[in-house]
This record gives structure tokens, C-alpha cells and sequence, in this order.
């Protein structure tokens, strides 16, 4: 009884070490139509000088991450980063992003188990 506990333990500690704790979207596993929505989908960065079309509804504020979780993935990056973030934009019903930031967070084992991240966020709105 004893082993079969360590060994559950042993388990679901390296379960945990396998897995980033952020949600990270596999965008391979994606289908072509979200790819398609997710590309046409409008951005705004904070300092962007460009005036924004009207707003007709704010849907939420939304963060998404890109993750260097194993040695072998590629570097984490912006434009992953907002490549998630519009897919998460589509999945909220919105067609744009304003107000987008990141925050490239390295090494940060403990709070994201990513070799490097880079996080970013933003308000999905519905435009006119």
C-alpha cells in the first residue's frame, strides 16, 4: 500500500513537471477555419498611434502565452504570443485586441514551468 502511494505521488509530481502551468494553444492542433478568423483579427498595441475603429462592445481583458517549455521547442516569442492571443480573441466571440502589451518573463520555472515565456495581454472588443 505504502508503494502503490509514493508511486501516485511520484506520478503526479512528474506530471507536473511535464505540463507548462499556463495555457498554451498546440496551433498545429488548430483547424484552418479558427487559423483563418484568428488572422483577420484587428490589433492595438498601447502606444500604437493609429486611431481605432469604434467599439461597439468590450468582450473581456485576455492574456495568452508563448512557451520554451522543453529544450527542444522553439524559443518563445511575440509573435506566438499574439498568435495565441487572437485565437483566444476568436474563441471569446470578439474581432479586435487594443490595449495589447507583453512582458518577456525568461526564466520563470516556478510560475509558468517555461524555460522562457513571453506573456501577452489585452482587451478583446467587438468593432463596428
Amino acid at each position: 500500500m505504502k508503494k502503490i502511494l509514493n508511486l501516485t505521488v511520484l506520478c503526479l509530481f512528474l506530471t507536473g513537471c511535464f505540463t507548462p502551468r499556463v495555457k498554451v494553444v498546440n496551433l498545429s492542433d488548430l483547424s484552418p477555419e479558427v487559423l483563418t478568423k484568428a488572422s483577420k483579427v484587428q490589433v492595438f498595441k498601447l502606444d500604437n498611434p493609429t486611431p481605432k475603429p469604434d467599439i461597439e462592445k468590450y468582450v473581456g481583458e485576455i492574456t495568452a502565452y508563448s512557451c520554451k517549455h522543453l529544450m527542444t521547442d522553439p524559443p518563445a516569442s511575440k509573435g506566438n504570443a499574439l498568435t495565441q492571443l487572437k485565437v483566444q480573441a476568436v474563441e471569446a466571440g470578439a474581432n479586435g485586441i487594443i490595449d495589447i502589451t507583453f512582458d518577456s518573463r525568461g526564466t520563470d520555472t516556478w510560475g509558468t514551468n517555461c524555460w522562457e515565456s513571453v506573456q501577452a495581454s489585452g482587451t478583446a472588443v467587438i468593432f463596428k
